[in-house]
């Protein structure tokens, strides 16, 4: 008979999951503290957590791209370890240790699917052998498991109403899953691109030898090459080449906002309102950012930009 985890290690599990999901102060997690029902800020808490959990493994990895054979598979094993994880909470409540409780718990009152989590899963996999990204369709792919799987977590939240006796009911989206996350996509590569041409200059300074998520064809059609990068970081200034690069990137994010931006009459006469009031400011929090980045010549090597 499977254990359940008492009353105090559950409220414990959601306390440690609210730490690490509200690490940094995420745009994402701020506007979830505006959802309706503490539940489902519970349930945001606990699924943002249970996401970070691999995703800070796989940026803590040095020079992750261009890791020998046995290192490659140790890290790919523990993404495998981290789903069964993920799939062991989904499938009964007998975690009785760390973030898993709260997320069973969550799991056993909010209709989630595993796709979310699969989808990091494989983003994270192609982190271990990816060095750079060749083009937007290829970043495109990283992005369903990177920024979809997460902003589809958070607009299954958004539409979630309860149902059931107490307050401490169930909870269910009216919608089904592919409609969420049509609804959702372009809006989370929009703010998934903002929130990466904000970020390009401090990205540089991670994971050992650095990030770089703009695709190298686009470096290329701008005259700009990795080295570049790391030399406008070092001098604190961007190139005009930068500069253009820059603007193009904005607008492709711009495109992505207007198509997402068509879901939204659905999306807010569907949910309940406080519900509504935090896709409205996740969406003009990244729309503020793009403007700021606009504003500033969209350097972001001078430190001006936050």
């Amino acid at each position: 008979m499977p254990t359940v985890a008492t009353d105090e290690q559950v409220r414990a599990a959601y306390a440690l999951c609210e730490q690490m999901a509200g690490r940094d102060k995420p745009h994402l997690y701020a506007a979830a503290q505006l959802l309706s029902w503490p539940q489902a800020r519970r349930a945001f808490a606990a699924t943002y957590a249970s996401m970070r959990v691999i995703d800070d493994y796989i940026d803590g990895i040095p020079h992750r791209a261009t890791l020998p054979g046995p290192s490659r598979q140790i890290a790919a094993r523990q993404i495998d370890l981290w789903l069964e994880q993920v799939r062991r909470a989904r499938a009964d409540a007998s975690a009785t240790d760390g973030i898993w409780v709260a997320l069973a718990d969550t799991f056993d009152r909010f209709e989630f699917p595993l796709t979310p989590w699969e989808e990091l899963g494989r983003a994270m996999r192609s982190d271990l052998s990816t060095p750079a990204f060749r083009d937007w369709d290829h970043l495109r792919e990283y992005m369903a498991g990177a920024s979809v799987a997460p902003a589809v977590v958070f607009m299954h939240l958004v539409l979630m109403q309860p149902y059931g006796p107490g307050e401490d009911g169930c909870f269910r989206s009216p919608w089904p899953y592919m409609r969420v996350v049509e609804a959702t996509e372009d809006l989370a590569i929009f703010c998934y691109w903002v929130h990466i041409l904000r970020d390009v200059a401090a990205d540089l300074t991670l994971g050992g030898g650095g990030l770089v998520y703009l695709p190298q064809e686009d470096l290329r059609r701008f005259g700009l090459s990795t080295p570049d990068l790391h030399r406008m970081r070092d001098s604190g200034r961007a190139t005009d080449a930068y500069v253009r690069l820059a603007q193009f990137e904005a607008e492709r994010a711009r495109f992505h906002l207007e198509r997402g931006r068509t879901h939204l009459p659905e999306l807010l006469a569907t949910a309940p309102a406080g519900n509504a009031l935090a896709l409205t400011q996740l969406v003009e929090t990244y729309v503020a950012v793009l403007q700021g980045l606009a504003d500033h010549h969209y350097d972001v090597f001078a430190g001006l930009v936050t």
